[in-house]
């Protein structure tokens, strides 16, 4: 058998960093991050705890990698940075893809959500989870100076809190949620509603 070359190895390290932090999703989100071990993780990946560590450095780490992975899923929806689409159809197409990328993705979000209230998860991602809600709230900012909006940030921070309740009652009771109508509502009032003041 002929040696791997850097890029088969390059493949099998990424492909069992993915399991490692898919399994302690769901460990954490199942049993709590302070009620896994770093060794019930490896044994569920099926890889030693030694080698556990040539991943992540402590628990602390790949919790860290867990919480960037999903800010990063969110971060590459497209929230209208095109400045060829008009600001309408930007936020709508914004709107769209967030609640579509909760349902197309429910099992992991439901695993995702679980984790992140957890008070002592809160406290260690705190700093973090204000990074990435400034970068949203920049964008959407944007989106909404452009519809006329008198007060851009306070907007775009009331679409962000509408958004994360709506991820809740989603994985709450998905079968008893009105995607399609909660969409044009949100729709209705954030976009068709500024460009009517601005008219």
């Amino acid at each position: 058998m002929s040696p791997r070359t850097k890029e088969q190895f390059e493949k099998i390290r990424h492909s069992r960093k993915e399991k490692i932090i898919a399994v302690a999703l769901e460990l954490f989100a199942q049993n709590g991050y302070q009620g896994t071990s770093i060794a019930q993780i490896a044994k569920k990946a099926n890889i030693s705890k030694g080698l556990m560590y040539n991943y992540f450095k402590n628990k602390e780490k790949l919790l860290e990698a867990i919480v960037e992975e999903g800010f990063e899923k969110i971060m590459e929806l497209d929230y209208g940075v095109d400045k060829s689409i008009k600001p309408e159809r930007k936020l709508k197409k914004m709107i769209d893809e967030t609640l579509n990328n909760l349902a197309d993705n429910f099992q992991y979000w439901k695993l995702y959500m679980a984790l992140l209230i957890q008070p002592q998860v809160q406290k260690k991602i705190e700093r973090k989870f204000y990074h990435y809600r400034e970068i949203f709230i920049a964008a959407m900012s944007e989106i909404f100076a452009a519809l006329g909006s008198k007060n851009p940030e306070l907007d775009s921070f009331l679409l962000g809190t509408q958004l994360d309740g709506l991820a809740l009652n989603f994985i709450a009771a998905p079968d008893d949620f009105p995607m399609e109508e909660i969409k044009v509502a949100l729709y209705n009032q954030y976009c068709k509603s500024k460009r009517k003041k601005r008219k």
